[in-house]
C-alpha cells in the first residue's frame, strides 16, 4: 500500500510529487498517457502570470503570487528555462483607464510586486516601440514571465523520480472506492491501494471528485486558439502583451517561447 497516490502527471501532479519526495513517504503517480505532460499542461500559454487578475483574497490569487515569486529560484534549481520578461495590459480607450487602475489596485492587494500604471505614451513606446499608437495606458507587471511548460513539467517529474517517487504510465484510473485503511483505485493496470489520494487530473479532476464526494462539481473547460508566428517576428515585442479584459478582449501576444529538447 502506498502512503499517497497522485492522479495525473501534469505540472500540478509532478509538482506535488516533487514536494512529497522531500519526506519519507511512499508515493506514486498514476498517469493514463505514455509520459508526463501529455494533457492540459502541454497546451498552456507558457505564461507565468504576475497575479493581478485573480479575485482579491482568493486561493488562486495567493498561489499565483507565491508561485510567481518561486519561479526564478526554481528554474535555477531544476535547470529549466525561465524568462522574467514582464507584461503589459494595454488600454486602448481613455474612458477605460479606471478599469486599468482597478486591475492595478487588485494586484497590489494580492501582493504583486512593483506593479505600475503607465500613461506616458513616450515611455510606453520607448519600452515597446511596436505597440499601437492607440494605447492610452498600460499596466506594467515586471514580475510576469514565460517558461517552457514541457521542460518545467519534465524537470519536476525527474526530480521527484530521482528522490524515490514511483511513476506508472499507461495506467488509467477507472474507479475510486473507500476502504478501511484508505482508498482503492481500480485502474487499467490493476488495483492500487493508498492511504491518501491527490487529485491532479486536470480537466478530469471533477470525475474523480464526484466518485467520492457527495458534493458534486463540474468543470467546464475553455478552449482558445494560438497563432504561431515565424521566428523572424520574435523580437516584435519584448514583453507579454494583453488587452485590457472586456467583452471582446481575449488575445495576448507573447515573446517567443522556449523550445523543448
Amino acid at each position: 500500500m502506498y502512503d499517497v497516490i497522485i492522479i495525473g502527471a501534469g505540472v500540478a501532479g509532478c509538482a506535488s510529487a516533487r514536494e512529497l519526495s522531500r519526506y519519507k513517504v511512499n508515493a506514486c503517480v498514476l498517469e493514463r498517457e505514455e509520459d508526463v505532460c501529455c494533457g492540459t499542461s502541454k497546451a498552456n500559454s507558457a505564461i507565468v502570470h504576475a497575479g493581478y487578475d485573480a479575485a482579491e483574497g482568493s486561493l488562486m490569487a495567493k498561489l499565483n503570487v507565491e508561485g510567481n515569486q518561486m519561479m526564478p529560484e526554481l528554474s535555477k534549481e531544476l535547470d529549466f528555462p525561465f524568462k522574467q520578461c514582464g507584461s503589459f495590459v494595454v488600454c486602448l480607450d481613455e474612458e477605460a483607464l479606471p478599469d486599468l487602475q482597478a486591475l492595478y489596485e487588485r494586484g497590489v492587494k494580492n501582493g504583486v510586486r512593483d506593479l505600475e500604471v503607465i500613461t506616458d505614451k513616450a515611455r510606453i513606446h520607448e519600452m515597446e516601440p511596436n505597440l499601437t499608437d492607440e494605447a492610452e495606458g498600460v499596466l506594467y507587471a515586471p514580475t510576469a514571465g514565460i517558461v517552457c511548460p514541457f521542460n518545467l513539467n519534465i524537470a519536476l517529474a525527474e526530480n521527484a523520480y530521482t528522490n524515490g517517487i514511483d511513476f506508472k504510465f499507461d495506467t488509467e484510473v477507472k474507479n475510486i472506492r473507500k476502504t478501511e485503511g484508505g482508498w482503492a483505485l481500480e485502474t487499467s493496470q490493476g488495483l492500487y491501494e493508498t492511504r491518501y489520494v491527490v487529485n491532479a487530473a486536470g480537466l478530469y479532476a471533477d470525475v474523480f471528485h464526484n466518485m467520492v464526494s457527495e458534493t458534486k462539481i463540474h468543470i467546464t473547460p475553455r478552449r482558445g486558439d494560438y497563432c504561431l508566428l515565424d521566428k523572424s517576428a520574435g523580437n516584435h515585442v519584448s514583453r507579454t502583451i494583453f488587452a485590457l479584459p472586456g467583452n471582446t478582449a481575449k488575445a495576448c501576444w507573447c515573446p517567443p517561447r522556449f523550445t523543448a529538447i
